[in-house]
């Protein structure tokens, strides 16, 4: 907790160019001592990077363990600063008629992301768009250190809910039909009877129905949304067309959306922050 708390402290001292730097070469050297997240890091590759060399594997997964480095520093300074600083390093947003479009509803909506770049910040700045945001995410191991690096700032509309037990999925129902947004990663299973194996480049793998069930019992839309860092380091939101969710259908939805999160890992694989085997359905993500 404390090595935490030094790097959220002097973070904001450095330029932002020299901090990631710095978080690049330190994922480089401690990559040796993790084996088994950087041979399950491989394992998913393979799948999105079928033809890869060896060698391009190898380099692919070092790229990611040093993109998860600058995604943490960013998480510990630049996601927590000010609306504008933020600003400043987003590129571009694409698909923003689609966000328009749901946000033209007095109802909620699920926005659907995935361990993917920087998921965290394009939450942060979807909840200034005039609706309470609540981030629903699985309890830590440590929740001061949870909370820590939850800390919402200056944004008074962003929540971030503990994915503790049943009654959750009533908070968050009730949220949605008061026409607030419900964040979820929709990514990783959740070792529950819920989750259900989809084809996702080209093998099943279990994937969490809760999100599509709770958008189907509220009546509300998935958007799916995206957030990945350029070669100049700064970030590009994508947003895809919203995926409605018909009760009793939900696994359709689930679908749809396994299909949308495949096209947007192709484009960014070692921004893709999964240190366990995907398609192991004999283990869920911890």
């Amino acid at each position: 907790m404390a090595l935490y708390r030094l790097v959220a402290q002097c973070a904001p001292w450095l330029p932002r160019p020299v901090r990631l730097a710095l978080a690049r070469l330190v994922a480089t050297l401690l990559l040796q001592r993790m084996p088994r997240e950087y041979l399950a890091v491989q394992r998913n590759l393979a799948h999105i990077l079928p033809t890869a060399t060896a060698l391009e594997m190898a380099q692919h997964a070092r790229a990611l363990f040093q993109n998860f480095a600058s995604f943490f520093t960013d998480l510990l300074s630049l996601n927590r600063s000010a609306l504008l600083l933020q600003q400043r390093y987003i590129h571009s947003v694409h698909g923003l008629e689609h966000l328009q479009g749901v946000l033209a509803s007095p109802k909620g909506f699920v926005a659907a992301t995935a361990h993917l770049g920087n998921w965290e910040l394009a939450g942060r700045l979807l909840s200034r768009y005039g609706r309470t945001l609540h981030v629903l995410m699985a309890p830590e191991r440590e929740t001061v250190l949870e909370d820590f690096l939850r800390q919402r700032g200056e944004q008074e509309a962003l929540h971030f809910v503990r994915l503790t037990g049943p009654t959750v999925f009533v908070q968050l129902l009730t949220a949605l039909r008061r026409g607030e947004v419900v964040a979820v990663q929709t990514d990783r299973a959740t070792g529950h009877r819920s989750d259900v194996l989809v084809p996702f480049f080209g093998a099943p793998a279990p994937f969490p129905l809760g999100p599509f069930a709770l958008a189907g019992a509220a009546q509300v839309p998935v958007l799916p949304c995206f957030c990945v860092m350029r070669p100049d380091q700064r970030y590009e939101i994508f947003v895809a067309e919203a995926i409605h969710v018909t009760r009793g259908h939900e696994e359709i939805a689930l679908r749809q959306m396994v299909s949308v999160l495949e096209r947007y890992v192709s484009m960014a694989p070692d921004q893709w922050y999964n240190f366990y085997d995907v398609w192991d359905t004999t283990q869920s993500a911890e």
